[in-house]
């Protein structure tokens, strides 16, 4: 393998400004003229994760973690206002949409083409390469529903691909997981140094490939649970992500170039001081009622020493607590996917009967790994502070009734969210907690739902859907 060092070169000057030059249709992913062909494939990862995933997660995408409203913007300046009241800018929808398409996806599309011709033996980096389309493809159908799946990337067959619902592109993934599975069974050259999640580790590729067809058979289960009940017990029989030393993780630094998008903002535009964003109301309510020690961590106190929410859509940070330096700092990561997540919806999975084993175990197992995601960094959680919350009664479901019980499982992962936008909003969608409250000034009169397919797409697709509201409901909403 060659030495492939990550440096990350900021991608925005400020978020209003946010563009990527990359053709804005699905026929644009598959006739990409700056798609590699010649390169070694495994030096194509860096960009893929860098580029496709994590540029949009960690700044176009930051404003789930309102919508979810475990965040809350503190300023009124329009690029906070707007995506906070649900005016979605096009250039957001348009960022993410070739963001994970043509940096994600065509790479990856590139990555398995390449290996297949010139090394073919090495059906390990293929199959990191199918975790990550399946990773991508959840990403977009949480974000805009019905997506290009089956015929998607497919120039030569299909160059106006259709659009799969989101049950079939849920129902899809755990298919390409399992392929991605197959070729990830047998040891063989892998990717490493271009790995920036797990340097090649292939046992840590098999427990994030399994983690997400988990996620997107969870995702299924709450609207259909009698057709995925046997997936999901036999997933929840391999290899998973259950650890936090396990997480799959975009680690940022401290090395100018390579800091977290979200810090940048707070650094370039306010000093290192963050007054941009603060605690939201309904994440601070559930840990203050919990003497939940991951306040500290999670947020600065107000000047009176209190942890206090900021209502959504007001902008002020008097009287508010905001998020703690401990959290925005360079280094913050991006977690595509954790232990305290994989381990609730086991919880989730057992309380209800799709899987055997003990509820309660998977429940504590994840509150230990969301307050273990914190060692070794600032605001980490000592272990006494640990023992004491798990020795609460927060810290058990085993003498609660199962609607209490499923209530504390998901309240604990919103807890555990906090940080990862689009899995935070996705599961306030998908569990109805915490109850959220619509933003004062918003411009819906329901909550948002969805993002809507970039117009770029619409107009140059014919097999494009119509426009559908903010507000319509996900499929694997109930």
């Amino acid at each position: 393998m060659k030495n492939m060092k990550f440096i990350y070169k900021p991608l925005f000057i400020f978020l209003a400004l946010l563009t990527f030059g990359c053709e804005d249709s699905i026929e644009g992913i598959n006739t990409n003229p700056l798609a590699a062909t010649v390169i070694e494939a495994d030096l194509l990862m860096p960009q893929v994760l860098v580029g496709g995933f994590s540029a949009n997660r960690t700044v176009e995408l930051n404003s789930m973690n309102m919508h979810s409203q475990s965040w809350s913007a503190t300023v009124g300046f329009g690029v906070f206002v707007n995506p906070e009241r649900y005016n979605i800018s096009a250039n957001t929808t348009n960022n993410v949409w070739v963001g994970q398409f043509t940096t994600a996806l065509r790479n990856l599309l590139q990555m398995r083409r390449l290996t297949e011709a010139n090394r073919p033996d090495a059906t390990n980096i293929i199959g990191q390469a199918q975790v990550l389309e399946a990773f991508a493809y959840l990403n977009l159908t949480q974000i805009f529903g019905d997506i290009p799946f089956s015929e998607a990337l497919q120039v030569e067959d299909f160059p106006n691909p259709k659009f799969d619902t989101q049950e079939q592109v849920l129902r899809g993934i755990p298919t390409l997981i399992d392929q991605a599975l197959a070729n990830l069974a047998n040891e063989t050259d892998i990717v490493e140094d271009g790995d920036l999640i797990y340097k090649g580790d292939r046992e840590s590729w098999i427990r994030f490939g399994n983690s997400l067809k988990l996620k997107a058979l969870m995702l299924i289960a709450n609207v259909d649970p009698s057709s995925v009940q046997s997936a999901i017990q036999a997933v929840a029989n391999q290899p998973l992500i259950l650890d936090a030393s396990q997480d799959a993780v975009l680690n940022y630094t401290d090395a100018a170039g390579n800091e977290n998008p979200i810090w940048k903002t707070i650094d370039q535009f306010g000093g290192g001081v963050n007054t941009f964003w603060g605690a939201g109301i309904p994440l601070v309510n559930i840990m203050n009622s919990n003497s939940d020690p991951r306040r500290a961590t999670y947020f600065d106190t107000n000047s009176s020493g209190d942890y206090v929410g900021q209502a959504q859509g007001v902008f002020s940070t008097t009287g508010v607590s905001t998020i703690s330096l401990n959290i925005i700092r360079p280094a913050m990561p991006d977690r595509y996917a954790t232990a305290a997540e994989t381990n609730f919806y086991l919880a989730e999975a057992a309380l209800l009967g799709y899987i055997s084993g003990d509820a309660n175990a998977f429940y504590r197992a994840g509150i230990s790994a969301s307050l273990n995601s914190y060692d070794g960094a600032p605001g980490q959680i000592s272990q006494a502070d640990k023992d004491a919350f798990l020795a609460s009664s927060r810290g058990s479901i085993t003498s609660d009734t199962e609607a209490v019980a499923l209530r504390k499982i998901h309240e604990e992962t919103y807890v555990a969210n906090f940080t990862r936008a689009i899995e935070s909003w996705t599961d306030q969608r998908r569990n109805n907690v915490p109850t959220i409250v619509l933003p004062t000034g918003a411009v819906l009169t329901d909550f948002i739902r969805r993002y809507q397919i970039p117009l770029s797409e619409v107009t140059s697709n014919p097999n494009a859907p119509e426009i559908v509201p903010l507000t319509t409901p996900m499929w694997f909403q109930k």
